[in-house]
């Protein structure tokens, strides 16, 4: 993506963070985050993004899932990044996490945390919005709130690879294949109980290669369930950046996912922390990061720009990238 269009979607991001849902007025939206002690201040980036994406008269409720290794001082400045939210902790038992497959070096187990959304908030809560804590929310967070999503229990946008991942997985050509890093979960249709029977059914299958760990269980038990999501509000990295796997979207939707995202997902390995990260919009991230406990230093910014110009300068990656759109 050339640095033109970059500006044209950040302009845009601008907008859409600023207009209003009149469905939403005095309406409390919640989300659930899930992260471990490695990963408090990109979490803190997720929430200050939601926090930001909502008017006045909204309310946020955030449910934080977790194994207990969060120390009481990341709980506190965590907080802190968003005052005016309302901030509940669940801590999830690690030993649960014992038959679950740990095949990803990048990926740490606290990625099946998810998976304990129906059995810890279902009895609290008929509605959530489940966000990885790579993904920043672009747009106003009630018009995904607002979402008719039918009776189904969950909703869900394509993966990046979808139709590569569908016959990894053998699945129908009319299944759809989900990423799983924003979710809106209809708990009032979800039973508790028979929603880990499935998990656990599918973990028990030698026959399924669980590559992706728990996307592959959450698309396994949901397959033909769920309810599809605009691109947009899980736009991806590949949208941005050369992609060699087989989308299920096509171009109109990914051109218009990439324009005007309505929620920004990092689902490359480089993730904008690292210095290694080619994605054009990476310094929303910073952007946003810095204004939280865990900002940069002004010795550490400048190291991090100076290491971002001379790789735009001399990156063949960064050059691929801005060939993209």
């Amino acid at each position: 993506m050339s640095k033109r269009n970059s500006q044209v979607v950040l302009d845009r991001i601008i907008d859409q963070r600023s207009s209003a849902d009149p469905r939403s007025a005095n309406k409390t939206i919640e989300v659930c985050l899930a992260f471990d002690s490695n990963f408090v201040q990109h979490a803190a980036v997720t929430l200050l993004s939601a926090a930001q994406a909502l008017s006045p008269e909204e309310k946020l409720i955030v449910h934080v899932l977790q194994a207990g290794d969060i120390s009481s001082g990341d709980r506190d400045a965590f907080s802190k990044v968003a005052p005016e939210s309302t901030i509940h902790w669940h801590e999830i038992d690690v030993q649960r996490f014992n038959k679950l497959p740990d095949n990803r070096d990048h990926v740490s187990l606290a990625t099946y945390l998810r998976l304990f959304i129906p059995e810890v908030l279902g009895e609290i809560s008929d509605r959530v919005i489940y966000l990885d804590c790579d993904t920043i929310v672009s747009d106003r967070l009630a018009k995904l709130w607002n979402q008719d999503i039918g009776d189904g229990p969950i909703a869900a946008s394509p993966d990046e690879g979808g139709l590569t991942q569908a016959k990894r997985l053998g699945f129908d050509s009319d299944a759809f294949y989900f990423n799983a890093g924003v979710l809106v979960f209809n708990l009032a249709k979800l039973d508790p109980v028979e929603f880990w029977q499935s998990v656990e059914a599918v973990v028990s299958d030698d026959s399924i290669n669980l590559e992706l760990q728990d996307q592959d269980i959450l698309n396994f038990v949901f397959k033909k369930k769920t309810h599809r999501l605009h691109l947009r509000w899980n736009a991806n990295t590949r949208l941005y950046t050369p992609d060699e796997i087989e989308p299920a979207y096509n171009e109109d939707e990914a051109r218009e996912a990439a324009f005007a995202p309505g929620i920004l997902h990092f689902t490359d390995k480089r993730k904008p922390w690292n210095d290694n990260c080619n994605h054009p919009l990476r310094q929303l991230y910073w952007d946003l990061r810095n204004q939280t406990p865990w900002k940069e230093s002004n010795s550490e910014r400048a190291r991090r720009q100076l290491k971002d110009f001379l790789r735009n300068r001399f990156s063949k990656s960064r050059k691929a990238v801005n060939r993209v759109w």
